[in-house]
């Protein structure tokens, strides 16, 4: 079963080596531990373990702004050897949202060239609402009423 839950700082270390993982390497900016040190002591940023019928999956990290009631979803991790649960984590992580954190909206960027990352987007009824460019790759931003 999958779910969600807040992380634990002795979690940090594990999802390092996790955006080291070939699949997440293209597609993310990684973060040394001390950033991830720093945003998970920031009150406005949320940190969410997937686990996977109890083992460590993956995770989210999230910016929540409670004065326009949305989330900046900013990045989803999923383990190698544990892929194919993304989407059920993305719901469950937006129901998080919607009964925890009382948000109403959430918003994502996603490079264009992460085509697997849109199409489950756009399946999960995210709406590309503009791109821009970005170090010589095109972002899109995506959005969703919860």
């Amino acid at each position: 079963m999958i779910r969600v839950r807040k992380s634990e700082l002795d979690e940090l270390n594990t999802f390092c080596e996790m955006e080291r993982q070939s699949h997440a390497k293209a597609f993310i900016h990684a973060s040394d531990l001390e950033q991830h040190l720093n945003d998970f002591k920031n009150p406005n940023i949320i940190y969410l373990s997937i686990d996977n019928n109890g083992e460590l999956a993956g995770y989210f990290i999230l910016a929540t702004s409670q004065k326009t009631k949305t989330v900046e979803f900013r990045r989803i991790i999923v383990d190698q050897a544990q892929r194919g649960i993304g989407q059920i984590a993305i719901r469950k992580m937006e129901t998080y949202c919607k009964e925890k954190l009382k948000c109403k909206h959430i918003w994502l960027d996603v490079y264009q060239d992460n085509a697997k990352g849109r199409y489950i987007y756009e399946k999960l009824a995210y709406k590309k609402f503009k791109q821009e460019n970005y170090n010589n790759r095109t972002l899109y931003f995506y959005k969703k009423t919860l």
